[in-house]
């Protein structure tokens, strides 16, 4: 049913005080007033006891079978009661009983569609519509009698008998409508008492589904301290293995941001905390850095370092991070430093490199270009790529690939290089295999790691087994 401004008070007794006050959301003056009056004072609507009228809420199925079957009872009684009225006076004239005749064929021309409207709600008029008729029939009658006083009387008194017939009809109607506003209570309350219990069902889920989620979160909460509390946990690696040099093991350590690593193929120290880093390495070479990283997605990155021979060296860096960038799965970085070698500048670099996640696969793609200061000391431009699995067992390929800026007796060099590593608790073990054609090292960034040409070509590879222990 659309939103009308009229509404019945169904369920509710007739009261007629109500009929006669000013409802309080209907004042005076408003639009709506004159109609919403004559509604109430008939007793086809009501008010609501609070003295509101609620012209705006929508009205329901049973409301308006009410609404329908007040308005044509009030109809009937009114055509009844001007018959009465008629029947009573002491002259029947051909004009009052013609008017009467309309009125009553009227009340007939109605009554189907209303029969048709209260149909679902159980209401018949089959008896009401035969008094119906014949009361038409004998105001016809008496039309057709006219002047006749003597036979004019004799159909005024059968009129009278059909007057109290509908009476009688009305009062078992007036009966229905009280059983009809009787259900609708009846549906009110439990719409009423369905709606408490479904409000009630749901504050009941809200309360379990809050309980369930603090008990979630403590769980969660008990796991990630638990987690902590195992990386917190220091952890040592006994290695092992063999690669170009010949046979190799050593010790390394680790604990919280702290990991230290010993062994016949070098040292390697390392501290982090929060976004400062320091390092050591020896190898080779030597080399000590810190590094101090700002923001996080993309990061500034500052680094100074000291090397073999009283090199000292700093660069900056822009990293963008492939998870809180700009670009999600995107990861790049570009970087520029130099260096003072016996108080003298040089060892400039610049280096740009990029790359993205393509499925499981991460692929990273670079240029860079060093310029060094000769005597085995080669400055170049190289470019590399990288492309690795980073999953439980971790795979990369690498390919590098450099040009001498200065005669050293050949015009380019390159790398490739494959290794697998896997955990199978508590072991650890790393596979590397390659090819190089007078090419080391893995960068351009730092002076330990940046590329170096060698007179070496040919295949190479390693393993190294690690066993895992946790104190």
């Amino acid at each position: 049913m659309a939103q009308r401004y009229a509404r019945p008070l169904a369920g509710l007794a007739l009261m007629a005080g109500l009929a006669q006050a000013q409802m309080a959301d209907v004042p005076k003056g408003h639009w709506a007033e004159s109609a919403v009056r004559a509604l109430l004072e008939r007793g086809i609507l009501t008010g609501y006891p609070d003295g509101t009228f609620k012209g705006t809420q929508a009205v329901n199925r049973y409301e308006a079978a009410t609404m329908l079957y007040r308005a044509y009872l009030t109809w009937l009684e009114e055509v009844l009661s001007k018959v009465r009225a008629t029947l009573e006076e002491q002259g029947l004239a051909p004009e009052r009983v013609a008017q009467l005749y309309a009125q009553v064929a009227e009340l007939q021309e109605v009554l189907p569609e209303v029969q048709k409207a209260l149909a679902e709600y159980g209401v018949r008029f089959e008896a009401l519509e035969a008094d119906l008729e014949e009361m038409r029939q004998a105001l016809l009658a008496a039309l057709d009698a006219k002047g006749d006083l003597e036979a004019l009387s004799k159909e005024a008194k059968a009129l009278g008998g059909r007057v109290a017939a509908l009476e009688a009809g009305l009062a078992e109607h007036r009966a229905r409508l009280q059983a009809l506003e009787a259900r609708l209570q009846a549906v009110e309350r439990a719409v009423e008492e369905l709606a408490k219990e479904v409000r009630g069902n749901e504050e009941a889920r809200v309360k379990d589904a809050q309980a369930t989620g603090k008990r979630l979160y403590a769980v969660e909460e008990k796991t990630k301290a638990l987690e902590g509390a195992i990386q917190a946990r220091p952890t040592g690696e006994v290695y092992a293995g063999v690669g170009e040099g010949g046979a190799f093991g050593g010790l390394a350590l680790a604990w919280g941001g702290a990991q230290v690593r010993l062994g016949t193929d070098g040292a390697q120290a390392r501290l982090t905390e929060g976004g400062l880093e320091l390092a050591f390495r020896a190898q080779d070479r030597r080399e000590a850095t810190a590094r101090y990283s700002l923001f996080e997605g993309i990061r500034l990155v500052g680094e100074l370092g000291a090397g073999d021979g009283g090199y000292l060296f700093g660069a900056f860096y822009v990293v963008h991070d492939p998870k809180g960038g700009l670009l999600p799965g995107v990861h790049a970085r570009l970087g520029a430093g130099a260096g003072l070698v016996a108080g003298e500048p040089g060892r400039y670099w610049v280096e740009a490199r990029g790359g993205a996640l393509l499925g499981p696969l991460d692929l990273s793609l670079g240029f860079g270009r060093y310029w060094g200061q000769g005597g085995g000391d080669t400055p170049f431009a190289a470019l590399f790529a990288t492309l690795t699995y980073p999953g439980d067992v971790v795979g990369a390929l690498s390919l590098a690939y450099a040009v001498p800026q200065e005669d050293i007796g050949r015009d380019s060099a390159f790398q490739v290089e494959a290794s697998l590593e896997g955990r199978l608790p508590p072991f650890r073990v790393r596979v590397l295999a390659g090819y190089r054609d007078g090419l080391l090292g893995s960068g351009v960034a730092s002076h330990v790691d940046r590329y170096r040409f060698t007179t070496a070509t040919g295949f190479y590879g390693g393993v190294r087994v690690g066993y895992e222990v946790r104190f």
